[in-house]
């Protein structure tokens, strides 16, 4: 979870997520089990931008974006999804491996989140986290690149 700079999940503000579904320990759940899974290789089942969520290894996850004010936006929390809100594959589509980046910019800002890259071929088939182009405006970034037939 990051607002701005790596947050700590009980900083939160429970009112800032307009579509919140649980409570703090249940997203410390969910951040758990989430983190439990960098570096290890999971099934992929593809992403839904318009939701915001993924799916891998049959659990579908949600992305919420932490809006600091009209203007900020940054990651927020990552809770479990509804598998019938989003649309996703019936088989996976990609083994990937989950990473958790955190990288300078040329401007010395950091950007940082979680990137889901291919196995075979490394190809990023989804990045979600904070770009701090501006730090002054963060912005929230969930971007899912499918992959040419």
């Amino acid at each position: 979870m990051f607002s701005g700079s790596a947050a700590k999940l009980d900083v939160i503000d429970e009112d800032d997520y307009r579509s919140s579904s649980g409570d703090k320990k249940y997203r410390g759940m969910v951040f758990t089990h989430f983190n439990s899974l960098i570096n290890s290789e999971v099934d992929y089942y593809g992403a839904d931008s318009g939701h915001h969520s993924f799916k891998i290894d049959n659990i579908a996850f949600k992305v919420l974006e932490d809006p600091n004010d009209g203007y900020r936006s940054c990651l927020g929390v990552i809770e479990y999804g509804e598998q019938n809100d989003s649309i996703f594959f019936s088989s996976p589509i990609a083994k990937v491996r989950i990473e958790k980046f955190q990288e300078s910019t040329e401007y010395g800002n950091e950007n940082e989140g979680y990137r889901l890259v291919d196995v075979e071929d490394g190809h990023v088939w989804l990045a979600f986290g904070t770009d701090h182009c501006d730090d002054y405006y963060p912005m929230f970034v969930f971007t899912h690149t499918p992959k040419a037939p």
